[in-house]
């Protein structure tokens, strides 16, 4: 199975420099290098033995203090060992879940999950297109190391 996932962030320079310890004017290009990285290291699509091809220009850029930049990615993964490794019906609605989860775990990245990023994702499903903007307020935290 093949799917479209793509996203655009808002994320302020500050933040991502001060939770990750860079140097503000590295924040852009790590920022972007840390969030395409980690999509091949996502556990459920390790699991299910897919990949994540990368396509089209990032518009990384920063303005009033936010790096904006599009990520977008065509993920390939055997449908059948998707919907084992998420325990789903074959004949339900994997792509569906595919892209909610990918979409839902890049957001949630443990260098991301504490700054004040803002993404949107967009994809196709059976049923239509979607569009789900993720802000600060909707974000899992990271307990603090005790």
């Amino acid at each position: 199975m093949i799917a479209r996932l793509e996203t655009w962030w808002h994320v302020g320079v500050d933040s991502f420099a001060e939770d990750g310890g860079y140097d503000p004017a590295e924040v852009p290009r790590e920022l972007c290098w840390y969030i395409t990285a980690s999509v091949t290291d996502i556990a459920a699509l390790v699991d299910a033995d897919g990949w994540a091809h990368g396509y089209g220009n990032t518009g990384l850029r920063v303005v009033d203090g936010r790096v904006h930049m599009a990520l977008a990615w065509c993920l390939d993964v055997d449908r059948a060992a998707w919907a084992a490794v998420r325990g789903l019906d074959p004949r339900g609605s994997v792509r569906a879940d595919l892209l909610a989860h990918m979409a839902s775990e890049l957001f949630h990245l443990p260098s991301v999950c504490e700054t004040d990023a803002v993404m949107t994702a967009r994809y196709s499903t059976g049923d239509g297109p979607v569009r789900r903007l993720w802000t600060p307020a909707d974000r899992r935290r990271t307990e603090p190391a005790h």
